[in-house]
């Protein structure tokens, strides 16, 4: 069985223990392209193959317009009516800059919500709202071209932050991808990618 890669592995050599650095979008795409795998199906929409290479450089774009809107590793990301294939391509760009995706019981305020079609009534805060349908100025494809120019690399994560936040309930990132892969939980994105296999999706 593969072991999570680590870019710091955790020790528990202090008091407290170090929770080491990792990246769950490195640990689902970039260590199989740089292990000769790039070409093999990463993303299977409606019988259509991605691969791991276009998936990583899809992946890569959206992380970037992520961080042009200001996402930073710790913030929260709020996604909404997502169709499950740009659903794949959001969560993997949440992990890819460090970010927590949250859903709609997060009792804080998000720092950017990606929405497939934008809210009929804006929020009251100061979150950034990204649509990506076609029906906005800023429609997906301009936002992944422009992201092409500058897409994001994998941010170090501490390994006690959480990947995602369900019903309140913290998913630490370096317990969860361990548990992933040893089989003792599941994850429809990140089960599949990080033991290597592609995740198939209606469109």
């Amino acid at each position: 069985m593969t072991d999570v890669t680590w870019f710091r592995a955790p020790s528990d050599g202090d008091e407290e223990g170090d929770p080491g650095t990792l990246n769950a979008c490195y640990n689902a795409l970039d260590i199989h392209v740089i292990r000769g795998r790039a070409d093999d199906p990463a993303l299977v929409v409606d019988g259509v193959e991605r691969t791991f290479a276009r998936l990583l450089t899809d992946v890569g774009a959206f992380a970037g317009v992520l961080r042009a809107f200001g996402t930073a590793p710790g913030d929260e990301v709020l996604t909404s009516g997502l169709s499950r294939s740009d659903d794949v391509l959001v969560q993997l760009a949440v992990a890819r800059v460090g970010a927590v995706l949250v859903d709609e019981s997060s009792a804080t305020v998000p720092t950017v919500a990606v929405h497939h079609t934008a809210p009929a009534t804006p929020p009251a805060d100061d979150r950034v709202v990204i649509t990506i349908d076609t029906s906005s100025e800023l429609d997906k494809a301009t936002l992944m071209r422009a992201g092409a120019t500058d897409p994001a690399g994998c941010a170090d994560v501490p390994g006690g932050q959480p990947l995602r936040i369900v019903a309140g309930e913290p998913v630490p990132l370096g317990a969860h991808l361990a548990a992933v892969l040893d089989g003792t939980a599941t994850d429809p994105v990140f089960g599949p990618l990080v033991t290597g296999h592609p995740v198939v999706v209606d469109a």
